[in-house]
């Protein structure tokens, strides 16, 4: 793989000697310089694996070795020393590695060819510790040895910034920026106790046991890196006897692979919700119209064609949800700054709201999509008003889970700069809409104090320490064991709702990496929440509390229970 060694030979007889060696000597390649200015540029060349320096009293013998020195601070170095023409206190303190006394007739032929193997390793051991520099300068991963102890002998350059900031800050709020810092610590001096805790547990076992641990996930350490993953696996540090001194470790930043993993089971779970919708709730109102169909060819009765219409109104709500859901699922990568209230007020007047009111709480810029964060505040909204609509207060609360789901107003709004354009359906009447569940129509205001409604408020306010926000009615609430259901697609207390539409919610929220959560607000209603939201202004915020800037009562706000 190499050409053999090379050993630099200092002496007054240097050129002898090299010929002598290249005439009958083997498996080293030995270089002649004089010891009166000739060594400097010689090491200069490179390739040099080795000096020997034959000191008697014809030259310096320590400044040769001092001018070797200078050139490297490792490089092996031979002192053949006549007499005590370079004392041997000195030649340690020179670093010299070894050091031989011999007479001016000694065959120094002979004394190289013992020197060889000595040379030979002495060359390996260098370029595999120049090999594992490299690797340890160079890697993109955080690689460290442990001793049995636990403490930190040497740790590659990506240690400190494999995740976030450029340095390593240890619970003491010291910043680690280069190896140097890190080396001669434990865990406990870098990171949290319980962190710690677990990973010196690790280092005892493999060391006690001898056996790995192999990709372990967890979240890494830090502030803002809830979100980012690494992968951990450790072995036995053992040395050339097998003897394990303690623990080589490797961690590598899986934050990407995490995401598109993620990514890839939200994809899978949406090819279930359509395969549902598809096999089951398409297929039912079809056979319902073909069904129909047929009765309406044999006695030609107006109420079969009726029939057959709502059932293609329902199949084309269905077909909208199903597309928004495909739509609005792909993961977000581009959030931008967006004011929640402007959207929130730009979401209710697409809308058909009748008697609601819409209280916002919230002067909270956040990043998102602008166009699916209304999407997502138009569905919660059109939950709670139907809700309050078609439930009285005086009703079970059992109905006043999701009769439908997104708008028509919202199936025509363009995705491409958020804004809002409010456009007929055409599909029959507020009246049909209510008796018979349509989602493809919104109650009319009149319709709502028809049904004993005095108009819920609906309330977007902040989550505070949480960093998210939450939409918040005063209506009959969802009930306690449906609120691990809503979210699910096709979940609907209406036999004519689609069931899609808070699982439009959830799965926009997922898109852009947010929690959602379903509670009760203070007045009994619902309560949708939605945290781990990035952007500014989230945890100061006012919460779901009824009151205005000035702290006074607002009379139309409903109350949470943040």
């Amino acid at each position: 793989m190499y050409g053999p060694p090379v050993a630099l030979y200092v002496g007054s007889e240097a050129a002898a000697v090299a010929d002598a060696w290249a005439e009958s000597g083997d498996g080293l390649t030995v270089r002649g310089a004089t010891p009166d200015g000739d060594v400097a540029e010689r090491l200069a060349e490179g390739d040099v694996d080795a000096v020997v320096c034959d000191c008697d009293d014809s030259f310096d013998g320590r400044a040769t070795v001092e001018a070797v020195r200078d050139y490297s601070a490792s490089l092996p170095v031979v002192v053949f020393s006549v007499g005590d023409a370079l004392p041997l206190a000195a030649a340690t303190d020179l670093g010299v590695e070894t050091y031989l006394q011999v007479d001016a007739d000694t065959d120094r032929v002979e004394r190289l060819s013992d020197l060889r193997p000595l040379i030979e390793r002495r060359r390996e051991t260098d370029r595999e510790s120049t090999m594992l520099a490299s690797l340890l300068e160079n890697v993109p991963l955080s690689v460290y040895f442990k001793d049995r102890q636990s403490r930190h002998v040497r740790v590659s350059d990506e240690m400190s910034r494999l995740t976030g900031p450029s340095y390593l800050e240890s619970p003491d709020e010291k910043r680690h920026h280069a190896p140097d810092d890190i080396v001669g610590k434990t865990d406990f001096d870098l990171y949290p106790p319980d962190l710690s805790e677990e990973a010196v547990a690790d280092d005892r076992r493999v060391v006690e046991t001898g056996e790995s641990v192999d990709g372990r996930v967890e979240h890494a350490h830090g502030d803002n890196l809830e979100e980012t993953y690494v992968t951990t696996s450790k072995a036995p540090w053992r040395d050339e006897h097998g003897t394990v001194l303690g623990v080589v470790g490797v961690t590598q930043d899986i934050t990407e692979r995490k995401r598109y993993e993620n990514q890839l089971e939200r994809q899978n779970e949406r090819l279930e919700r359509f395969a549902s919708v598809v096999s089951h709730d398409v297929r039912n109102p079809l056979e319902v119209a073909l069904g129909r169909l047929e009765f309406a060819r044999s006695e030609g009765d107006e109420e079969h064609f009726e029939a057959i219409e709502r059932s293609l109104h329902r199949i084309d709500a269905l077909i909208e949800d199903v597309l928004t859901l495909a739509r609005e699922g792909e993961a977000v990568s581009d959030p931008e700054p967006v004011d929640l209230g402007d959207v929130a007020h730009r979401a209710w007047t697409v809308v058909e709201t009748g008697d609601a009111t819409l209280s916002v709480e919230t002067d909270t810029t956040l990043l998102a999509d602008a166009s699916r964060l209304q999407q997502l505040l138009e569905n919660v909204v059109c939950n709670a008003v139907e809700h309050s609509s078609t439930s009285p207060r005086s009703q079970a609360p059992e109905d006043a889970v999701e009769h439908g789901s997104t708008s028509p107003a919202s199936q025509a709004r363009q995705d491409t700069d958020g804004a809002s354009s409010v456009e007929p359906s055409g599909v029959g009447t507020p009246d049909d809409a209510v008796e018979h569940g349509s989602t493809s129509s919104r109650p009319e205001a009149d319709d709502a104090v028809e049904h004993g409604s005095e108009g819920v408020t609906v309330t977007v306010g902040d989550l505070g320490e949480r960093q998210g926000f939450f939409v918040a009615d005063d209506g009959p609430g969802v009930p306690e064991d449906h609120r691990d259901s809503v979210f699910d697609a096709g979940y609907s207390t209406d036999d004519d709702g689609t069931g899609l539409g808070l699982s439009i919610v959830r799965t926009i929220a997922e898109a852009h990496g947010w929690e959602t959560d379903v509670t009760e607000s203070e007045s009994g209603g619902a309560r949708f929440e939605f945290g781990d939201v990035t952007g500014g202004g989230l945890a100061d915020s006012r919460a779901d509390d009824g009151t205005t800037d000035d702290g006074t009562a607002d009379e139309r706000a409903g109350t949470g229970d943040d």
